[in-house]
């Protein structure tokens, strides 16, 4: 038999029993919805992720005192730790602050946001050359500034129930700032809704004199970033005494972020790979009964002269069908979904929440749903290929 025609007898078959058909691909539909949905997702944003950090720039090397993210430092950087950077050959400028969590209330409204102090001259000259990070309204904060304030696009626009403006006050920690500078959208609740003010105040508000927990070095012009990296490193090693910091360049930065961002992708789409086996399952229970209904046709088939490997590739392409079939539907179910979320998200202000669609996703998912359709039928298939036509034409 022709392999047109093997497919042709797979399709009809399956056409005859429309709602078992479907009844049985629900199972598929569902787990590669989850799935279609959760990496497009967490692709979206590991990629939103590793563009943002590299707009960091390729001159700049972020150090923080700790080496795992989200754990809490064991040494604080001081002074000399600074003045260390600053003597290393290449370093251009080195920006040191703290970058904290704060209390923010206006008219009688408050929230929690983020906070970062630091020198506005540095602040400004490391942070005006990459991309997002820009003035909407009003000005950079000064060296003369105190007790005055940037604030964010999201806690301007979309925070408060009424917009701030330049001029206006709000109260940090309970002390009173003025509002210079309203930044630009950066596309992150994290940037979005933060407050920068000067280190002056800042040191005063947290009473945090000469301790900082985050420094940004930029490098000069040619120079060699993965040296000055490594030696930035010798050097904090040296002076800190432990080695339990980070040192990144926006390269390494953003591999960080995104291998830990697919690590937890990869765990979440495998736990919604439970519903494919249930899938699995359902094909393979089909297969068996569509066996069990067609015995006579099977053994009208072998009587004929069909061969065995021309039966069991018959249930084997019908299983495979039902397989792609419900990866088409579930495929453009979850994509549908992961666009839903990402609009939903972006008009909540949380534009890093973005859905990765490309036809890597789409051929992977289809073929992957084949391959689960044809192993769920293989077995049922083998067994009816087996059958003795003699056996199945009698109705034993």
């Amino acid at each position: 038999m022709k392999t047109v025609d093997i497919i042709s007898f797979a399709w009809k078959n399956m056409k005859q029993k429309r709602t078992q058909s479907l009844l049985t691909i629900v199972g598929i539909v569902i787990g590669i919805v989850a799935i279609v949905s959760l990496v497009s997702l967490g692709y979206g944003v590991q990629n939103y992720i590793q563009d943002e950090t590299a707009k960091l720039g390729a001159n700049k090397i972020q150090i923080f005192p700790m080496k795992q993210f989200g754990t809490p430092p064991t040494k604080l950087f001081r002074d000399k730790e600074i003045k260390a950077i600053k003597n290393i050959r290449g370093v251009d400028e080195v920006l040191y602050g703290w970058y904290s969590g704060v209390n923010v209330e206006y008219g009688g409204e408050k929230y929690f946001v983020n906070i970062f102090y630091a020198k506005p001259s540095l602040q400004k000259s490391v942070y005006s050359d990459v991309g997002g990070y820009g003035i909407e309204k009003g000005r950079w904060l000064s060296d003369n500034d105190n007790y005055k304030c940037i604030v964010g696009y999201g806690i301007a626009h979309n925070l408060f129930k009424k917009e701030l403006d330049v001029g206006d006050s709000i109260y940090i920690n309970g002390k009173k700032f003025k509002i210079v500078g309203i930044m630009t959208q950066v596309g992150n609740q994290q940037d979005d809704n933060m407050v920068m003010i000067p280190m002056s105040s800042g040191e005063e508000l947290f009473n945090k004199k000469g301790e900082y927990n985050f420094i940004v070095v930029k490098i000069k012009e040619g120079a060699d970033i993965k040296k000055i990296s490594e030696d930035i490193k010798d050097a904090l090693e040296k002076s800190m005494g432990t080695d339990n910091f980070s040192v990144l360049t926006a390269e390494q930065m953003a591999k960080s972020i995104g291998g830990i961002l697919g690590v937890l992708t990869m765990f979440v789409a495998g736990v919604a790979g439970i519903s494919l086996l249930v899938g699995a399952v359902g094909i393979s229970n089909t297969m068996h009964m569509s066996i069990l209904e067609r015995r006579k046709d099977i053994g009208i088939l072998k009587a004929l002269g069909a061969e065995t490997t021309t039966i069991l590739s018959i249930f084997v392409v019908e299983a495979g069908f039902l397989g792609l079939l419900g990866g088409i539907v579930g495929l453009i179910i979850g994509i549908g979904i992961a666009k839903l979320v990402e609009i939903i998200a972006q008009n909540m202000g949380y534009g890093m929440i973005q859905a990765w669609i490309s036809w890597e996703l789409a051929v992977g998912v289809l073929g992957f749903s084949f391959i689960v359709g044809v192993i769920s039928g293989y077995f049922p298939a083998r067994s009816g290929a087996k059958l003795n036509p003699i056996e199945t034409l009698r109705g034993e």
